[in-house]
């Protein structure tokens, strides 16, 4: 009997240190668009105060000037930093592909996209830390990778990967189109689906690290600043933390171990982490093949982009 308990205690011990943890990261922010569409207010960074969510943002300074409105923006991606809940970090100046644009072209907008983040955070004794290359294009080849990560580093930039990203941008198209129309049940069918197709992700990312590393990973989700999120934001959350997960910054998740792992892919393609991991070039190729696509999403989506 004392070894029953024992035994149980031990299996209770395991599966309480193994938690399910997910850090948040949001890109291309500030969205102006939707800034001024919303009466100069972030709705999505409203969303993440109330359910006091630690959220890595990163952002692409010329967002500001794409309305009339560069004053306003200026103020609201200002908001966006200095939130209790916000680590700030750069993704370019204006969302430059590496791969298309050349090491010296993507330098320069490295640069000029720190401008004004680095500056709020400085006047509060803080430092720009974090870095993510737009459409996680590291470049065409493994020299082009090495050269910009050491050209990073000297900079002061942490590399910021992801594990889990679910094309949230292609659903918000879909999403934000349904509103024009006024399609209220359309729009409502795409942001579930949005939904439960992530939540199916994570199970099957979470698979993947069971089979590799043998334990759940603290992963990073990578989505948007965009009205899907704005609106479907709460259901996500409702929705993993339904399923166990709790949520931490990315600083906290960049501690698991997993991240120090060599990155084997040297290419353009910006899938996930897990797969970048990956040695056998075949096995990631099969990984990339079994992962869930939905079919619907991506018709629909290149029949949007036609019209």
């Amino acid at each position: 009997m004392k070894l029953y308990l024992l035994l149980c205690f031990l299996f209770l011990s395991t599966v309480s240190v193994a938690q399910k943890e997910v850090a948040f990261t949001l890109d291309d922010v500030p969205n102006a668009g939707l800034y001024k569409q919303d009466g100069f207010r972030s709705r999505l960074l409203e969303k993440i105060d109330a359910l006091a969510l630690p959220v890595a943002i990163f952002s692409n300074e010329a967002n500001l000037y794409n309305t009339e409105f560069a004053a306003e923006n200026f103020k609201g991606l200002e908001k966006w930093i200095l939130n209790k809940n916000i680590t700030a970090g750069n993704h370019t100046f204006n969302h430059i592909g590496y791969t298309a644009s050349g090491a010296t072209a993507f330098e320069e907008s490295v640069l000029k996209g720190e401008v004004i983040t680095a500056n709020v955070l400085k006047r509060q004794g803080k430092t720009l830390k974090y870095f993510r290359f737009p459409f996680n294009d590291m470049g065409p080849d493994s020299a082009a990778h090495h050269h910009m990560r050491a050209f990073l580093e000297n900079k002061g930039y942490t590399l910021t990967p992801f594990t889990i990203e679910n094309s949230d941008w292609a659903y918000s198209a879909l999403y934000e189109d349904a509103l024009r129309h006024n399609d209220k049940a359309k729009a409502q069918q795409i942001g579930s689906t949005y939904v439960s197709t992530t939540l199916a992700l994570f199970d099957y990312f979470e698979t993947l690290c069971q089979q590799r590393f043998g334990r759940p990973i603290k992963h990073i989700y990578l989505c948007h600043d965009n009205a899907l999120n704005t609106d479907y934001l709460q259901a996500l959350v409702d929705g993993l933390r339904k399923n166990g997960y709790t949520f931490i910054t990315l600083d906290k998740a960049l501690q698991d171990d997993v991240y120090n792992q060599p990155d084997r892919y040297f290419g353009s393609a910006g899938f996930s982490w897990i797969y970048r991991w990956e040695r056998d070039v075949e096995k990631r190729k099969a990984l990339l093949r079994a992962e869930p696509e939905n079919a619907e999403l991506v018709k629909a989506y290149e029949a949007l982009q036609k019209k």
